[in-house]
C-alpha cells in the first residue's frame, strides 16, 4: 500500500482525549491569551498604518490616520464573557473609521454660519449676514481604514497556544 497511512488505536485515543479534556479546566485562562493576541495585532495595525493593506492617507492634515490623539488605538480591549473572548472599542466614531462612510450617509444637521466679510465679482467687500444652512453628514466622504482585522498570523498564533495548552496544560 502506498500514501498515507492512519492507524489509531482507539482505547489510547480515547485515554488521550480525556486527559486533554481533564486540562482544559479553564477556558478563560485561553480565551483571556487569545484575546490579547488579537488586541495586541490591531493596536499594530496603527502603528503600520494598516494591514495587510495600507489605509488611504490623510486629505486634510497632516500625520498617520486614526493617531492623531491615540484615543481609539487605546481603547482596544479584549475582555472574556463565558466561553467568548470580545475585544473591541467603546469609541462612538469607531465603526465610521473602521467602515467610512459617504457624504450625508448619516443625514443632514443646521448650523449657525456667523456674519462674515465677502469680496464680490466686481472687487468690492460686503458683510454676509449671520444664518443657518444645512449641512449634510458627514460633510465628505470617509475612507474606511479598516483596523479591526484578525491576521492569518494572529490565527496561527492561536491554534499554537490552543495546542499548547490542550497537550500540555495551562502555562
Amino acid at each position: 500500500m502506498t500514501g498515507i497511512v492512519f492507524e489509531a488505536n482507539a482505547e489510547k485515543l480515547a485515554k488521550e482525549l480525556a486527559g486533554m479534556a481533564d486540562r482544559i479546566t479553564d477556558k478563560g485562562v485561553l480565551l483571556r491569551r487569545a484575546g490579547g493576541v488579537v488586541r495586541e495585532s490591531i493596536r499594530t495595525n496603527f502603528a503600520v498604518g494598516g494591514r495587510p493593506e495600507k489605509w488611504q492617507p490623510l486629505k486634510v492634515r497632516q500625520g498617520q490616520p486614526l493617531r492623531d490623539t491615540g484615543r481609539l488605538q487605546n481603547s482596544i480591549t479584549s475582555r472574556v464573557r463565558g466561553d467568548v473572548v470580545l475585544v473591541g472599542t467603546n469609541v462612538e466614531y469607531a465603526a465610521v473609521q473602521n467602515f467610512g462612510a459617504k457624504k450625508g450617509s448619516f443625514g443632514e444637521t443646521v448650523v449657525q454660519v456667523r456674519a462674515h466679510q465677502r469680496t464680490g465679482k466686481s472687487g468690492r467687500a460686503y458683510t454676509v449676514r449671520a444664518h443657518p444652512r444645512k449641512v449634510k453628514l458627514p460633510r465628505g466622504d470617509i475612507p474606511a481604514r479598516p483596523f479591526m482585522l484578525v491576521q492569518d498570523e494572529d490565527i496561527v498564533e492561536i491554534e499554537a497556544l490552543s495546542a499548547s495548552y490542550i497537550m500540555e496544560g495551562k502555562k
